[in-house]
């Protein structure tokens, strides 16, 4: 499956940018001018609510992007790629049969405890409350993940009502020869789907739980800020644009250990109300 980053602006002004499907040319054209394939998608301005229908076209020299729904409107794209990704096929099956997402998640707080328990000395000690922080963002991503790819592929009707209710699924398109192929590898390819979609779009988690899994979480605008902190930890080792220090410390740390420890509660409490166990946590 390739990819292709789109951006274009809405009548209301609002600048959109999205990840579209880009599907293989005809391979068995044998000139160019035969050789397209189409792709349509829907895509929703989040400001004015209005649904664009996206046309993707590739040949043998290359891709194209259209906004059908406006003929008018002008869209920014570039290559089409495949994305990376971060698991194999058997790596997915593993998570999808896997119900260990929560041990999983705990262990991991239970080693930044331990790991900060060491006597380091202070100009070493922020470094590692950079790699502590990204690393329990990371954690909480990988729980988030896991956690809904092993609902939903697990369930027939969980996964009906992600491809009714997610709009990338509800409006691909396939042949008669591709429905019955990718009946086949369903769950594959919503377990690939969804991994790439939370690592790289978390603002679409919260809907998605909701929607998929009645599953509310409440305010999460400290995670959308640990992730923009975690940025900064992974990529500028603690420094943000302006080259300048943020601040951490082990109260930030805590604190950040404590709201992951409740959101997964919540959702453990919403998902398996029978089988939550207790955790204790302290620094």
């Amino acid at each position: 499956m390739m990819l292709m980053d789109i951006s274009f602006s809405c009548e209301c002004g609002e600048r959109i940018k999205e990840t579209v499907y880009v599907p293989a040319p005809n391979f068995m054209a044998e000139q160019n001018k035969d050789s397209g394939s189409e792709h349509y998608e829907e895509i929703h301005c989040d400001k004015c609510h209005k649904e664009h229908e996206i046309l993707v076209v590739n040949t043998f020299s290359g891709a194209d992007c259209y906004v059908t729904s406006d003929g008018s409107t002008d869209v920014s794209f570039g290559m089409p790629y495949f994305p990376e990704s971060d698991y194999n096929d058997d790596e997915l099956a593993w998570i999808m049969q896997s119900e260990t997402q929560i041990e999983i998640f705990q262990n991991h707080i239970k080693s930044v405890e331990k790991i900060l328990e060491a006597d380091i000395d202070a100009e070493a000690y922020f470094s590692l409350l950079v790699m502590l922080y990204g690393h329990v963002v990371a954690a909480v991503e990988a729980y988030l993940s896991s956690t809904f790819i092993h609902k939903v592929t697990n369930s027939e009707e969980l996964t009906r009502k992600l491809i009714e209710t997610d709009p990338k699924f509800s409006n691909m398109k396939f042949t008669l020869k591709e429905i019955f192929e990718e009946q086949e590898k369903l769950k594959i390819t919503v377990a690939n789907y969804l991994k790439d979609l939370i690592f790289h779009d978390l603002k679409k988690v919260k809907p998605m739980y909701k929607d998929v899994l009645d599953c509310e979480f409440g305010d999460i605008s400290w995670l959308f800020k640990a992730v923009i902190i975690r940025h900064h930890c992974v990529h500028r080792a603690g420094y943000d644009k302006e080259n300048t220090k943020i601040e951490l410390s082990v109260e930030i740390l805590r604190e950040l250990v404590t709201r992951a420890q409740d959101l997964t509660s919540l959702i453990e409490s919403k998902l398996h109300p029978t089988s939550l166990t207790e955790f204790d946590l302290s620094f």
